[in-house]
């Protein structure tokens, strides 16, 4: 798991040129090793900036609107359900992803799949992670809440947190507000993120 996400990553990295073929196999070989997170192993071994690990990351991040048409277009969602969808976004304030979720037009999983498939977002099993509480801390329990998601690590000024809806950028945004950290983001379900919530905010 942890080196297909961190192919993910670094396929990325690749293709706009910030790193070769050659880097990412020195940091994969690292990652297997040692473990930990692809962006934040390129960091310490100086082959990348926090800056250039946030600029391609954003760039993930900023197509919230492509959910809705990569729905449509694979046939899962239809008119009448993105009308419902949209409706129960409105009355609850509910994002696009937690509406489809509630109204079971996807599985938290299938949801999960169909990120991973569409944007890329790596996918990260919260039952399979450590996590230490002081870093989840981090975040206050109120935004954590707020939009499904916990700090998971932290290397240098790099906070990763596992949320439900990756493609949220106004998450994101508050995050980098509250924290005054850079944020690498994964995707986990619902539900993992609500029992680690409930498990490390008591």
């Amino acid at each position: 798991m942890k080196i297909k996400k961190g192919k993910q990553l670094g396929q990325l990295l690749i293709e706009k040129n910030v790193i070769t073929h050659e880097q990412l196999d020195q940091a994969l070989e690292v990652q297997l090793k040692e473990g930990g997170l692809l962006g934040q192993i390129l960091i310490k071994l100086n082959i990348v900036t926090a800056e250039q690990i946030e600029n391609s990351i954003n760039e993930q991040t900023s197509s919230a609107e492509k959910l809705e048409n990569a729905l449509k277009e694979t046939g899962i969602l239809s008119a009448e359900q993105l009308k419902q969808v949209l409706e129960l976004q409105k009355k609850e304030g509910r994002t696009f992803a937690q509406a489809i979720v509630k109204l079971g037009v996807l599985g938290e999983e299938e949801l999960v799949s169909t990120m991973v498939t569409q944007f890329g977002f790596p996918y990260l099993q919260l039952v399979n992670y450590e996590i230490e509480s002081e870093i989840v801390k981090i975040i206050s329990k109120s935004t954590a809440e707020k939009y499904s998601l916990i700090a998971i690590d932290k290397i240098g000024n790099i906070l990763t947190i596992a949320m439900a809806d990756p493609l949220n950028s106004a998450a994101l945004d508050d995050i980098r507000k509250e924290t005054g950290l850079n944020v690498e983001a994964f995707i986990s379900t619902f539900s993992d993120i609500n029992n680690a919530i409930s498990q490390f905010y008591v």
